[in-house]
């Protein structure tokens, strides 16, 4: 795999601590680059896969990287890889070489040659997106995102939510199942996505309602001098939920401190603020041309694999 003098393979085990010096070098550690541990846990360690990593050399010098990360979908019997573009650098002393560019396209030629059900997904900023669609992506959609505000006089235990989550047995979850595509969220897939990840914002809720029993995850996030719950997963009676009702939502109002709740949800609510400048527009590029197109509202999407992390 070659582009003018640099060489574009695949990273391998032993390239891993080159990887996390070049971030350091492009993001510096204040800017977001991941440790050692955290680009294991993220792209080594993931149930659905371990992400395939294309790096860019000069020679014996690494010059960029672009890693695309794993999800696995279900529909019924059907399952889908589910590559999400994320993690990407490239030295600063090659940038404008189009580097970036060739990174990408080759991970995507190399894609085509597996045996399976996929295709690419991601959220891009405003100044990545125009690359994106110029290589072939197209805006799939904006999911419902919806903020309500919360209140409760006790305020909010964060650390007890937060050791309520770290110490729940996720072994007892049920086999998702989903009419619409999803992504697949077993025991295995949740404890890694919540307990094991290293950046630990997320707390946990459990409530009962109508002898059905509800389980909030949620990510607590400072915004200015407001608190942000963001509702990154649900599930019911052990079981991934797709949908929030009206009553949790009145639950969570009084279960918060002062703040706002964030979420994702295909039914609009009256005393909502709907977001849909706000929210991220979602982009999809097949990866063979012959795969079929998937409709964006036959996917059902949750905040907890939209965020970045």
């Amino acid at each position: 795999m070659k582009s003018t003098s640099f060489i574009y393979q695949f990273a391998k085990p032993t390239d891993v601590e080159q990887i996390v010096t070049l971030f350091k070098l492009c993001l510096g550690i204040e800017g977001g680059a991941p440790t050692l541990a955290f680009w294991n846990w993220k792209h080594n360690e993931n149930p659905a896969g371990v992400s395939p990593v294309i790096l860019a050399w000069d020679q014996d010098k690494l010059i960029g990287i672009r890693a695309f990360m794993c999800f696995k979908f279900i529909k019924n019997n059907e399952s889908y890889v589910g590559y999400r573009p994320v993690d990407t650098a490239t030295h600063p002393d090659y940038q404008g070489k189009g580097i970036f560019k060739n990174l990408t396209l080759t991970l995507l030629e190399e894609l085509k040659k597996k045996e399976e059900n996929a295709f690419v997904f991601n959220t891009p900023n405003s100044k990545s997106k125009p690359g994106y669609l110029k290589m072939g992506w197209i805006e799939w959609g904006k999911p419902f995102l919806q903020l309500m505000p919360t209140f409760s006089i006790l305020g909010n235990s964060f650390k007890k939510d937060q050791e309520r989550l770290l110490n729940y047995d996720f072994s007892t979850i049920s086999k998702p199942e989903s009419n619409h595509l999803a992504v697949y969220k077993d025991a295995e897939y949740l404890a890694w996505r919540y307990q094991k990840i290293s950046l630990q914002q997320y707390g946990m809720k459990i409530m009962d309602v109508n002898n059905t029993q509800y389980t909030i995850i949620y990510r607590q996030k400072k915004i200015k001098f407001l608190n942000e719950f963001r509702i990154c997963d649900v599930l019911k009676n052990n079981t991934i939920c797709t949908e929030i009702s009206t009553i949790i939502l009145f639950k969570l109002f009084f279960s918060f401190g002062f703040g706002v709740l964030s979420f994702i949800n295909k039914k609009t609510f009256w005393f909502t603020i709907k977001l849909n400048n706000k929210a991220p527009m979602i982009t999809y590029r097949k990866i063979k041309e012959e795969d079929a197109m998937l409709l964006f509202n036959k996917v059902d999407f949750s905040i907890g694999e939209l965020e970045l992390f």
